[in-house]
C-alpha cells in the first residue's frame, strides 16, 4: 500500500514539473486596448532586427480585452509589438516566463504594464528617445528655411539637441548595465540616418555594454550586433592608428563611384582649386558643415573651386539619401569600405572631418580639421 502511494506520489509530482517546466517557458500577456474601432485587429509581431514579422492575430472581446500565450521562440528575449489594424499599441521586451498585464489605447498611451521590468525600461526609452527626435526634426524644419544669424542659432541648438541626448543615452546605459533594452539604445539614430553611436571612440563603451549581456544572454543575436557594432569600431580605431604613422607628399588620386555609381576621379579636377573632403553622412556636425560648404561653393565654384567629397560610411543607401537630402552641388563619392577605403590610406587620414587644400599647380598647401579653418585657407587663394 505504501509502495502504491509513493509510486503515485512521484508520478503527481513528476506531472506537476513537466507542466510547470513548459509553463515557465511560455509567455502570458493579458489586458485591454481601449479606443479600438469597430473592425480593428490585433495583430502580434516580432522585431527582426530591421523588419517586422507578423506571429498571430489575437481574438479580443467588445471593450477591448484579450487574451494571448506565446508558446514558441522565447528561448531568448526579444522586441514584440501589439498593434491595433495599422497602429502601434504597445512596444514590449519579452522574456520566456513573463507573465505581462497591460493596459493601453489604440494609439499606444499606456496606462498599465505589469510582469516585466524590461518593457517598463523599454517605455522609458522610448518616451524619452522620441521626444527628443521630435524636437530634433521640428528644429531641423525651421534650420532648412532660415538663413544668416538664425541658421548659426539653429544648427548650434540642433547640434545641443544631439548632444544631450547622447548624454542623457549614457548615463541609461551606465545606470542599467545588464538591461536587455541596451541593444536597442546603442542603435537608436536621428532624421537623417544619424547614429547617436557613430564614433569609434564609444567603441570601450559598447564593449562594457557587450560583457554585461553576454553574461545573461549570451546565444541573443541581438547581443552578437552588439558585439559586431563595438568590433568594427574597435578595428576602425586600430587603422587609425596605423595610418597616422604615414606622412601624405604628394597629390595622390581618387576614383570612387558616386551616387548613380559613375566612377569619379579626383585627378580630372587638376587646374583647378580644389577642397578635398572626407566626412562621414551620419555624423551631425559634418552635416552642418556641409552648409558652410555650400556658400563657399556658390561664391568661388565660378572662379574655378571645385570639392571632392569622400565619405567614409559603409551603407551607401544612408549615404545617398544623406547627399538627397542636402541637395549637394559638388562631387560626392563612397566606395561602402568605411576607414578600409584605399583613399583613406592614400591621404593618411586619422580623423574625419579632414580637409586638403590644393591649389591650381596640384600642390596640397593645406590639410585642416575644421571647416572654418579650412575656408580661410580657400579663401586666400582668390
Amino acid at each position: 500500500m505504501r509502495f502504491n502511494i509513493l509510486v503515485t506520489t512521484a508520478v503527481m509530482l513528476s506531472t506537476a514539473l513537466f507542466f510547470s517546466c513548459k509553463t515557465d517557458h511560455e509567455v502570458r500577456i493579458s489586458g485591454t486596448v481601449e479606443n479600438l474601432q469597430e473592425d480593428d485587429v490585433l495583430l502580434f509581431k516580432r522585431l527582426d532586427f530591421s523588419s517586422e514579422t507578423l506571429l498571430d492575430t489575437i481574438r479580443r472581446d467588445g471593450n477591448g480585452n484579450f487574451k494571448y500565450t506565446l508558446k514558441k521562440g522565447v528561448e531568448q528575449p526579444g522586441y514584440y509589438y501589439l498593434y491595433a489594424g495599422d497602429r502601434k499599441a504597445a512596444a514590449l521586451i519579452l522574456k520566456k516566463g513573463d507573465k505581462i498585464n497591460l493596459q493601453t489605447t489604440r494609439d499606444g498611451k499606456v496606462s498599465r504594464l505589469e510582469g516585466s521590468e524590461e518593457s517598463l525600461l523599454l517605455q522609458q526609452v522610448n518616451a524619452d528617445y522620441h521626444k527628443m527626435v521630435r524636437k530634433f526634426d521640428s528644429l531641423y524644419v525651421q534650420y532648412e528655411k532660415a538663413s544668416g544669424k538664425e541658421k548659426e542659432r539653429l544648427s548650434i541648438e540642433l547640434g545641443t539637441v544631439f548632444v544631450k541626448y547622447k548624454q542623457s543615452a549614457i548615463r541609461f546605459l551606465y545606470q542599467h548595465p545588464r538591461a536587455f533594452v541596451n541593444t536597442s539604445v546603442i542603435f537608436h539614430t536621428f532624421p537623417g540616418q544619424l547614429y547617436v553611436f557613430a564614433d569609434p571612440k564609444d567603441a570601450p563603451l559598447l564593449r562594457r555594454i557587450y560583457d554585461s549581456l553576454y553574461l545573461d544572454y549570451p546565444l541573443s543575436p541581438h547581443t552578437m550586433a552588439v558585439r559586431d557594432r563595438y568590433e568594427n569600431m574597435e578595428k576602425a580605431l586600430r587603422m587609425e592608428h596605423a595610418f597616422s604613422q604615414v606622412e601624405v607628399t604628394d597629390f595622390p588620386d581618387i576614383c570612387l563611384p558616386g551616387v548613380g555609381g559613375k566612377i569619379a576621379c579626383l585627378s580630372e579636377l587638376k587646374g583647378k582649386t580644389i577642397l578635398l573632403s572626407f566626412w562621414h553622412s551620419a555624423n551631425v556636425r559634418m552635416r552642418f558643415d556641409n552648409r558652410e560648404l555650400q556658400d563657399l561653393y556658390r561664391q568661388y565654384a565660378p572662379k574655378g573651386l571645385e570639392i571632392f567629397q569622400v565619405a567614409l560610411d559603409t551603407d551607401k543607401a544612408a549615404w545617398a539619401t544623406a547627399i538627397r537630402d542636402q541637395s549637394l552641388l559638388w562631387v560626392s563619392v563612397c566606395d561602402g569600405m568605411g576607414v578600409y577605403s584605399p583613399a583613406v590610406t592614400s591621404y593618411n587620414v586619422v580623423e574625419i572631418p579632414t580637409y586638403f587644400i590644393i591649389n591650381r599647380n596640384g600642390d596640397i598647401v593645406s590639410r585642416e580639421s575644421n571647416v572654418d579653418a579650412a575656408i580661410k585657407q580657400i579663401k586666400r587663394l582668390f
